[in-house]
């Protein structure tokens, strides 16, 4: 019987008697803390709903042992009386390239597309996204040390307040409700695609596509921890308690409970109130700023940071 080199620690940790020289030495690069590092939870700092276009003047700083930030989208936008004055809808601010001491993962929002081409601004913001090393993650995935992140905006369908039990006549009027609430907004927001106004109707349809990626890519096998990450909400459990279950809440909730089991994170923003709450076993958060003047700041965390398990 042949035996092995036997494998007793030396006093210092590292060493094991019988292992060639050469292995000794790339076990001495390898300090204890490296390993620690390896499996301990990934810490998240989370925000949305920054409304720069409105706050040019505020200054977050990266969370003390975060590993990674993540934009949920409405971080800066060129509405009417924007405050921005470069055109990197702010952030540059958050660019690794310009000082920002950790990788940065962004999601678009819906404020981002205001008073411009969707098509034009939707270009202009992943070529940013390249020239300032932020992750760009709209429908897109991305492996980061172990942890799955899957993104989109997702936008809305307008059925999130449709039941199971209703007549086709019954959902076609709920939406149609959602429809007209959320075309008051569109109009004032101004987005153009193909020459028109982005309406309900095509902001519908640009939703169910990213209901199609999304459910796609939650799909595949992953042997790690999966964190989604949309700007419009997955359920309506993340509704603004301020104003209840109404049309206008299916223009910013959505009702995906399905895919809840798919991720165990899944990270939001769009309503201006924050979350932390766990459904159908998956945790999901809201953290964002909102507008000053409407004091909406309740909840919000700068420095919150989530934790997500290694397996």
């Amino acid at each position: 019987m042949v035996h092995g080199p036997s494998r007793r620690w030396s006093g210092d940790g590292t060493k094991i008697k019988g292992f060639p020289q050469y292995f000794q030495s790339l076990l001495m690069r390898v300090t204890h803390e490296d390993i620690r590092l390896d499996w301990r939870a990934m810490k998240l700092q989370l925000l949305s709903d920054l409304h720069l276009e409105v706050h040019p003047q505020l200054q977050i700083a990266p969370a003390p042992g975060a590993d990674l930030l993540v934009l949920a989208g409405d971080i800066g936008s060129y509405q009417p009386g924007t405050r921005i004055i470069e055109p990197d809808f702010g952030l540059t601010r958050f660019s690794p390239r310009h000082g920002w001491p950790m990788p940065v993962l962004y999601v678009p929002g819906n404020h981002e597309y205001d008073n411009a081409d969707f098509d034009t601004v939707h270009a202009r913001l992943r070529e940013l996204c390249e020239a300032l090393d932020i992750l760009w993650l709209e429908r897109e995935s991305r492996v980061i040390e172990g942890v799955r992140f899957i993104g989109t905006t997702l936008w809305a369908d307008f059925d999130a307040l449709v039941e199971p039990a209703d007549t086709m006549t019954e959902a076609l009027r709920k939406r149609g409700k959602a429809m007209r609430a959320a075309n008051f907004y569109l109009e004032k927001a101004a987005t153009l695609r193909s020459g028109e106004i982005f309406l309900a109707d095509a902001l519908r349809e640009h939703s169910l596509t990213c209901q199609a990626w999304l459910r796609s890519a939650l799909a595949q096998p992953f042997d790690g921890p999966t964190v989604a990450i949309t700007h419009f909400a997955p359920t309506l459990a993340s509704a603004d308690p301020r104003y209840g279950l109404s049309p206008g809440t299916a223009g910013f909730c959505n009702s995906l409970d399905e895919l809840l089991p798919s991720a165990d994170f899944w990270l939001h923003g769009h309503l201006h109130h924050a979350f932390d709450y766990v459904k159908n076993g998956c945790r999901v958060v809201a953290n964002p700023l909102g507008y000053m003047g409407k004091g909406e700041q309740e909840g919000f965390r700068p420095d919150l940071l989530i934790e997500v398990p290694r397996r």
